[in-house]
């Protein structure tokens, strides 16, 4: 299996150099390939947006207002958490 392996790579273990010559003459025959590659590099005109999508997108928003806002809240309980945890230690340990 080492030698098969040796003999595709070649002397300079590389990838054989036919076969970027075999994959670029392939490529060449494809019509819709060259359409996308002068796709590349310009932007796709988008149709107007209808009333549902805009709807939806406005939902999107205050639903992430509403989590920006959970996680402040989250946060603050969290800290609140462990400050009474902190204060609860303290009392365990002058009780003992």
């Amino acid at each position: 299996m080492e030698r098969k392996d040796k003999e595709l790579r070649g002397i300079s273990n590389g990838v054989i150099g036919g076969y970027h010559k075999w994959l670029k003459s392939r490529v060449q025959g494809i019509a819709w390939l060259k359409k996308l590659e002068g796709l590349n590099g310009k932007e796709i005109e988008v149709s107007e947006e209808s009333e549902e999508v805009q709807v939806l997108k406005a939902e999107l928003e205050k639903t992430k207002v509403a989590k920006e806002k959970l996680k402040v809240l989250v946060t603050r309980v969290r800290k609140e958490c462990d400050r009474m945890k902190d204060i609860n230690m303290s009392t365990v340990d002058a009780l003992e």
